[in-house]
């Protein structure tokens, strides 16, 4: 049995639907719409933002993992934390060019340990050369949430290539609000 609609059903859509359709990037905007789409990559400071596209409802304003690595500037451009095991937390962050991961096995709470076996830290250079941590580093937790799962904290390690023997040093390491 067969009955036929009365009500007309447009398939095309329009710029101003309130629907993500015939294209768009967001809800009646980008694509085939006039007007940017708003986002915390627009270059623009709106949508509740401290800064352009940072604060509010984007990434803080301040770098979310960075350090001296022997006396330069790093920032990362990228960076996650993980869990890697019970017990063990690992943060990593590159600037496409250097890496740094800073390897976590102990109790998940604020406070300060040491280089050796429960803190290990690693520098991959530009060449992909690896350095590992040696004896008087630490790493600082100011913050271990384990129920919004965040970390955040300082670092710093003497890191040594054990092929070559040559050392580098990463000082003044701060990571914030990393989510695990």
């Amino acid at each position: 049995m067969f009955t036929s609609c009365a009500e007309k059903i447009d398939n095309t859509g329009n710029c101003s639907d309130g629907r993500m359709n015939q294209g768009e990037q967001g809800i009646d905007c980008g694509g085939p719409c006039p007007g940017i789409c708003v986002s915390c990559g627009d270059g623009i400071k709106n949508q509740g933002e401290t800064a352009v596209d940072c604060g509010g409802p984007c990434d803080p304003c301040f770098p979310r993992m960075s350090a001296q690595i022997n006396g330069a500037v790093w920032n990362s451009v990228s960076r996650n934390a993980f869990l890697s095991g019970p017990g063990t937390i690992r943060i990593y962050g590159t600037d496409q060019i250097k890496n740094i991961t800073l390897i976590y096995s102990g109790t998940f709470r604020a406070g300060t340990v040491a280089t050796g076996t429960q803190f290990t830290g690693e520098l991959r250079d530009e060449n992909g050369n690896l350095f590992s941590s040696v004896a008087g580093g630490n790493i600082s937790f100011s913050t271990f949430d384990t129920t919004s799962r965040t970390v955040s904290g300082t670092y710093q390690f003497l890191s040594i290539n054990s092929v070559n023997s040559t050392s580098s040093i990463v000082s003044s390491g701060v990571f914030n609000e990393l989510n695990y």
